[in-house]
């Protein structure tokens, strides 16, 4: 088996160059309007990840393509100036966070490098704007995600230590991992060799089954709710649409579409097998270096799922 540090982190961006100072515009209605048109073109566009996913899409109309919803990797820091960062260096958020730097954004949120000043250790601050979480019901969620991954426990799956609300965010304190996602890192460097892939594989299936152990479905498993971190330890992360095994979901289409089991598609009840289609969708993408479904919408996705089996084929990774 290969040695874990021959996955290494990615390099350093280089410092930005100095700005000069602009004036504050008021921000009228039309602009939050226009601002967020752009963000969500540039949220369609798929800018790689960085460290820690802003959350997963939220339960969705079965039309609606990837730049109309929250999805991790949207727009992250190192693809746009860092003072466009809500909360700078140093500021005290909660009165017992401080933050560190942006690590990524959004449409409806944004992810900090923290330190905990209580627990005296790093961590990342999930943050949604309360205006958005009123508007899509993400507090419940933000509640959901912190009850249920609280109840795992697993070297492979993101610690989640806290939520609260302060200066009009909801935040969630976890672990912080140093590195990059698995969508990132494939984007990066394409196929992974035999061996790394393996080991990737082993733990993520440990991962999965400490989740399902617990009594929790993930529901959104995918490359980029992967953090692989400088030693090859990967964390799964985001269980914004987790529900308890058995708990109903008829009628109820949440995901990511190239994800995504028929059941959840046609709006069934998910199981265990529903996470173990989406870990063989993902094991798919580590051997083969792409996707096996290149879709964005439900309807895209029930389309290509017919001609899979005549890709599959043909499709033999060389190792």
């Amino acid at each position: 088996m290969l040695a874990s540090n021959q996955i290494c982190r990615p390099p350093l961006a280089p410092s930005p160059a100095p700005r000069l100072p602009t004036r504050s515009i008021p921000v009228t209605p039309e602009r939050e309007r226009e601002i967020e048109r752009i963000r969500q073109a540039g949220a369609d566009s798929g800018s790689l990840g960085a460290a820690h996913a802003t959350g997963a899409p939220t339960r969705l109309p079965s039309s609606m393509p990837r730049g109309e919803r929250l999805e991790p990797g949207d727009q992250w820091a190192g693809h746009g100036p860092v003072d466009d960062a809500r909360f700078a260096p140093g500021h005290i958020f909660a009165s017992r966070h401080r933050i560190v730097s942006l690590l990524g954004r959004g449409a409806m949120g944004e992810v900090y490098r923290a330190e905990d000043l209580r627990l005296g250790q790093p961590v990342a601050l999930k943050l949604i704007a309360g205006r958005a979480a009123r508007g899509r019901d993400l507090v419940q969620r933000f509640i959901t995600e912190v009850r249920l991954a609280r109840t795992i426990t697993h070297p492979n799956v993101c610690r989640v230590y806290d939520i609260g609300e302060a200066d009009g965010w909801w935040y969630i304190s976890m672990e912080l991992v140093d590195g990059e996602t698995l969508e990132s890192l494939l984007r990066r460097i394409g196929r992974l060799p035999a061996e790394k892939a393996l080991d990737i594989a082993r733990q993520l299936c440990a991962g999965l089954a400490a989740a399902h152990d617990g009594g929790v479905l993930h529901r959104d498993l995918k490359p980029s709710n992967i953090m692989v971190d400088g030693r090859g330890r990967i964390r799964i992360l985001d269980f914004g649409l987790a529900v308890p095994s058995g708990e109903s979901t008829l009628g109820d289409i949440a995901g990511t579409p190239a994800y995504m089991a028929p059941e959840q598609l046609a709006g069934d009840r998910v199981t265990e097998r529903t996470d173990l289609y989406a870990l063989g969708l993902v094991l798919y993408e580590l051997y083969a270096g792409r996707r096996l479904f290149p879709v964005r919408t439900v309807e895209e996705r029930g389309i290509d799922h017919k001609s899979c089996c005549v890709r599959l084929a043909g499709d033999r990774p060389g190792y």
